[in-house]
């Protein structure tokens, strides 16, 4: 009254003239003061004789100039509630303040931003009392009123809902426990009542009860709605992933790679996750239990949040959820991580069931079972080519195994594995619950972890969603970054590159600086077939005695740099040299550290092109003998045969007696392209000839993916001969693809540098996709290449 500057007892002279349950959710009156300007808001009680007597004042204000009555919400209140707007809101979002106008006839409550299509009011009387109808017209709520006059009708009672601290609840130990658990205050439960929705319950002993709903909190109560029964808050509603058929097909091929093909696999994550029965309780906001939070923060977090990383990449992954009580059980063993996944995980957060103790002891070892049983798999593969591995240990306290032998065994299984697996291991302890939780045998277990050589990181997430998303987060970056490095080309130690000039035209054959060499020179030619591969054979010209070759490159590639070369012989007449026969191509490695082994740098790369060479002649064969692969009819164009170059080692003796060599082999003239690299890039040919076979319109592209394909089956998965480039000779009614400087990845590693070994066979495997040619071979799908092979 004070702030509004006039004396309540001038109220007394004004008129009630209106109940106002019908304007607002607030018991109450009207009254007007004598100057007609104020405005009062106050209980009233109907006495005997049917007069309206005023119990206490509430609220009062003075009345705006303009014709109709501004009245604040918050006015309406005797203090702030714990939400922050009227309406209030459980969920802490802020809303705007309605302006509410009083009509005579029909009262309209405008707000600034769209409500809800229908108001829900509090009805002390169960529904039985007088009901009145809402609606929403322009963003307002309308409420209808069948009196005509702006009096008060007493032969129509008005139904009064009462203030929000008035209503009534009364408490029973299992309902303050479970809001001591749930962190609802009796307000909350007070404002649910007034601004929620209310419906019926279920039946229980025969006694009705009512539910209240309102933002994400629901109220149960008996049928004076009065009496608490429970409460809670709604679990976060997680949607599941729409699986298309392009995604089981992935998923399809993703199992048959890891149980056939378990070394192409990437990443491995082995999650204890703690089901004991403490893991039933529901104190973390937005989740049913703590299991609950667990399983949806670890599905949404973790495996949806890596396959966004990746995007429409295929990739294999494998996750193993145990879940950790009285014993280890497996609920996930070796799924591919993918959208199927990620559902499966949503379900189990409705089906799981938290009970009995934690015992760390049965899971670990578990664990540790099943990552032995990988290591077992893979043979004759480097420490540096395996999966990496993440163990995640997620817990809500001490381990219920407090023996000192089970401390012991507990310790002992982390540290084999850590010795085992080194760096390649990342243990991460997650501790969830509250504060002053004893998480101290986590944090040991990763202790030893990082003490014998594996990473190791423990997070206490408390009972936050947020902490636990961002732990989960966190673990998925780590292992995206991970699996980049698995599929990465990188060397192990730097080189440097040598110094060179780019020739920007090779044709310019005259205007090349060439350098002479004719002294002691000779022709040499590898062959693994025969005891020493190395033979020496006649120049490809008879009359040759030495050779010239360009002091700058023309083209460079991952490893090697090109120059132009041509045998020389002695001119008919007079002194001196001149070219003979076609010209060719020298290669020579780009990295300075190449010049100390020579030998080594021209065996490899020949022992690689040869044995491409003889396996491109099998696939041709192979080619030939499909059925599927003959031309259609009317059709003569036949499928394409793939060459590889051979190559020669040009010896000689240089100025101060040295003896060298130059790796060399036929020049390709025509377009020359990079079909496919070892790190999983496949060029794009949208553009590509075809040719009609019986199987269907082909690419000629797609014989070089189908060659890869071939090689690794035929090779049990032990080779891949990628790296593809050359160029396509279109002449004739045969094509022909002419290819050079192949690179060939085995476990063994046994094709010199460009051989990245299960690297580089991961990253083609990521990216091939079958085409008619590869199903005319009858090619398997990747990861049953072994069964089809033997």
């Amino acid at each position: 009254a004070r702030s509004c500057s006039f004396e309540l007892s001038s109220v007394r002279a004004g008129k009630i003239h209106r109940k106002c349950e019908s304007v607002s959710c607030f018991a109450g009156g009207f009254g007007t003061s004598a100057k007609k300007n104020i405005f009062i808001f106050h209980k009233i009680r109907i006495n005997n004789t049917k007069q309206a007597v005023v119990i206490a004042v509430v609220v009062c204000y003075r009345i705006s100039p303009s014709p109709t009555m501004a009245i604040s919400p918050s006015a309406h209140q005797k203090r702030p509630l714990p939400f922050e707007s009227s309406p209030p809101s459980l969920g802490g979002e802020e809303t705007s303040r309605p302006t509410k106008f009083a009509k005579t006839k029909k009262k309209k409550v405008s707000f600034n931003h769209a409500e809800p299509s229908r108001v829900h009011l509090f009805d002390p009387d169960n529904g039985h009392g007088v009901s009145y109808a809402s609606r929403i017209e322009d963003n307002c709520i309308v409420i209808d009123d069948d009196d005509e006059s702006d009096s008060d009708d007493d032969n129509h009672p008005r139904h009064q809902v009462p203030l929000t601290e008035e209503l009534t609840v009364l408490s029973t130990i299992h309902g303050r426990q479970r809001r001591e658990l749930r962190d609802i205050t009796k307000l909350d439960l007070k404002t649910v009542m007034k601004y929620g929705t209310k419906s019926k319950g279920n039946f229980v002993n025969g006694d009705q009860r009512w539910k209240f709903e309102f933002g994400n909190t629901v109220y149960i109560t008996d049928n004076t709605c009065r009496k608490e029964i429970t409460c809670y808050k709604k679990a976060i509603d997680i949607q599941p992933a729409q699986i298309t058929e392009e995604m089981w097909s992935n998923h399809r091929k993703a199992l048959r790679i890891l149980k056939n093909d378990p070394q192409l696999c990437t990443t491995h994550s082995v999650i204890i996750i703690d089901q004991s029965g403490s893991m039933k309780k529901c104190d973390v906001n937005g989740f049913r239990s703590r299991s609950d939070a667990a399983f949806g923060t670890l599905a949404l977090d973790y495996i949806a949040e890596q396959l966004y990383q990746q995007g429409d990449e295929f990739f294999v992954d494998a996750v193993t959820i145990i879940e950790m009580n009285c014993r280890g059980s497996l609920f996930v063993h070796k799924e591919p991580m993918d959208w199927i996944l990620f559902n499966e995980v949503l379900n189990r957060q409705k089906t799981a069931k938290p009970s009995s103790h934690g015992d760390y002891v049965a899971s670990i070892e578990y664990a540790e079972n099943i990552i032995n049983n990988d290591l077992n798999s893979f043979t004759n593969i480097e420490l540096d080519d395996i999966p990496a591995y993440m163990l995640v240990l997620l817990s809500d306290g001490a381990p219920s195994d407090k023996r000192p032998e089970h401390q012991r065994r507990r310790r002992d299984a982390i540290c084999r594995l850590s010795e085992k697996l080194k760096s390649k291991l990342t243990v991460y302890g997650m501790g969830i619950g509250a504060t002053g939780s004893d998480f101290e045998q986590l944090k040991y277990l990763v202790d030893a972890a990082t003490q014998h050589g594996a990473e190791g990181q423990f997070n206490h997430a408390g009972l936050s969603p947020a902490e636990l998303s961002t732990t989960f987060h966190t673990m998925a970056t780590t292992m995206t970054t991970t699996r980049t490095g698995l599929l990465s080309n990188k060397t192990k130690r730097p080189k440097t590159e040598k110094r060179y000039t780019m020739r920007k035209n090779y044709n310019d054959v005259d205007l090349v600086p060439l350098r002479r060499e004719t002294k002691n020179v000779s022709r040499w030619r590898y062959d693994n077939r025969t005891r020493p591969p190395w033979r020496k054979v006649d120049f490809l010209n008879k009359d040759a005695r030495g050779f010239e070759v360009a002091e700058d490159p023309f083209g460079k590639g991952a490893e090697r740099l090109a120059y132009m070369f041509y045998e020389i012989k002695k001119k008919q007449t007079g002194s001196g040299y001149e070219k003979v026969g076609k010209s060719m191509v020298a290669k020579n490695s780009i990295y300075t550290e190449d010049e100390r082994s020579k030998e080594k740098f021209h065996t490899d790369f020949c022992r690689s092109q040869q044995k491409a060479w003889e396996l491109a002649l099998q696939f041709n064969r192979a080619v030939m003998k499909a059925p599927l692969l003959k031309p259609a009819k009317d059709e003569v164009s036949l499928p394409p045969p793939i060459q590889f170059l051979q190559c020669n080692v040009y010896e000689y003796e240089d100025y101060v007696g040295a003896t060298c060599g130059l790796l060399v082999e036929k020049f390709l003239h025509g377009k020359f392209t990079k079909f496919s690299s070892n790190n999983g890039y496949v060029r794009k040919d949208d553009g590509s000839a075809t040719i009609a076979l019986e199987v269907g319109e082909v690419k000629l592209t797609d014989f070089l993916q189908a060659f890869s394909h071939w090689v690794y089956v035929s090779s049990s998965n032990n080779l891949l001969v990628c790296d593809l480039q050359g160029i396509l000779n279109s002449e004739g009614i045969r094509p022909t693809f002419c290819l050079t400087d192949p690179a060939i990845c085995s476990k063994e590693r046994r094709y010199g540098k460009t051989d990245i070994g299960l690297s580089g066979i991961r990253n083609w495997c990521r990216t091939h996709r079958c085409s008619p040619v590869c199903r005319a071979l009858s090619l398997p799908p990747m990861g049953n290449c072994r069964e089809v092979a033997s």
